[in-house]
This record gives structure tokens, sequence and C-alpha cells, in this order.
């Protein structure tokens, strides 16, 4: 696949494991365990996006405050993001807890944010806050109608966050499998007495991808990155 129709994170040790990049307008899950370093991978996608290919991104949060989340990230990093919002290239979106009528509203709103800033690159978190209790043919609908929206007519590639209960095996809602073009999970297991971090790519369509776990490390001053584990 071409660089041109790649949309690459630039995150060490990550790109080579997709075939350079996510594949360009694509729907991806990145599903995990509380603590793994999603909202991170995530926040240095549109960084990068926007610092390396001058390519605009929204961050719609669920979760966090613009100005926490910010904070937190500077301070843990050292993440630069005065200037990407300053030019226009990064914007962050706040909602609170949604009734289910309001979803529809809701993403409609993220729609218009994109479509404005012209964004190639999007950021939902997390699902779960998103959709709380509304029944899976109606997250599918949603996503399906709105997400073509965005992804179809904008070429902007999607990253859904999607919490993971640590214990359970389940993975979402039940959606992912119809409607995801790619599926990453973020896990931590215990090692000895360690607890440690670990990714794998379930999977990606349109691309040779690595499936084996790769180590996740959390560098201060400099973010998220990728080893292959041994064995």
């Amino acid at each position: 696949m071409s660089n041109s129709m790649l949309a690459k994170t630039w995150v060490e040790g990550f790109d080579n494991l997709i075939g350079g990049g996510f594949p360009r307008s694509s729907f991806i899950i990145l599903a995990g365990h509380p603590g793994t370093g999603k909202s991170t991978f995530a926040i240095q996608f549109l960084l990068n996006g926007a610092n390396m290919a001058k390519e605009p991104g929204v961050y719609a949060s669920f979760l966090e405050r613009e100005e926490i989340f910010i904070r937190n990230m500077t301070k843990s990093y050292g993440f630069d993001f005065k200037k990407p919002i300053e030019e226009g290239m990064l914007r962050f979106l706040e909602f609170t807890p949604l009734a289910a009528e309001a979803v529809s509203d809701t993403l409609n709103k993220i729609v218009k944010t994109v479509m404005e800033m012209g964004a190639k690159r999007l950021v939902i978190d997390s699902l779960n806050a998103l959709f709380g209790d509304i029944p899976p043919t109606e997250q599918r609908r949603i996503l399906e109608i709105v997400l073509n929206r965005i992804i179809k007519d904008q070429g902007c590639t999607v990253i859904a966050i999607l919490e993971q209960s640590i214990g359970k095996t389940e993975i979402g809602f039940g959606i992912e499998e119809f409607v995801a073009d790619g599926l990453v999970i973020f896990e931590s297991y215990i090692e000895g007495y360690e607890a440690k971090r670990r990714a794998i790519i379930r999977k990606l369509r349109g691309t040779q991808h690595s499936s084996r776990y790769q180590a996740i490390l959390m560098n201060p001053k400099e973010g998220i990155s990728f080893l292959q584990l041994a064995g």
C-alpha cells in the first residue's frame, strides 16, 4: 500500500507492525484494560498527524475535561498541545455522559466539527461512555450511518477507544466484528511480582499485520512505544 493511502502513527515500533500505517479512511477500535496507554497512543496519533503530516485532528472526549487531559499529558510526557491548537490542527471536544436520546445529536456534532476542520483523524474516547445502555443493534446502526459520513465522505481515519475490565474475556459490545476495520488490544498482565502491558493486533483489513504480542513501553517525555516480546 502506498504511503499516500496510509495514516502513519509515527509511534515508535508500531507502524512497522501494520505495513506502515493504518489504511486511510478506516475505523479502528482500540480496546483494552485501564492504564495500558490507550489515550496516550490516541493523542500521539493526532499530534503526530498534525506535526508530521499537517493533518487536522479531533479528540472527542466523554471522560475528561480538556484542561485536565492536556495538563496530565503534558506533565507525564511533555507533549506540545499549544502549537497544533493555535494553528487549528487539533480540536478537543468535551461531552458529558449521555442519555440514550442524545447520542445521535452528539455524533452529529462530531461530524460537523470534522467537516468544518477538514479533519483527517478522529479519536472517540470512549465508546463505553458514548453508548452506555444503548442496545448493540442500535449502536451498530448509529455507527454505520454516522461514521460512514466521516470515513467515506471526509476520508477521516477514526480510532475509537473501548474500555475492557480486567479479568473479562469479552471485548466490547459485540459490534466491532461487523463495523470496525481494525481491532487493536492493549492488555495488562502480571509477570512475577510486576504488572506489565502488552498489545496485539487482532485484525486490520487490507494489511499484512503482525499477529504477535508487543510490549507496551511508557516513556516519560516521549510517550508510548512498542517492542516485540521474546518467545
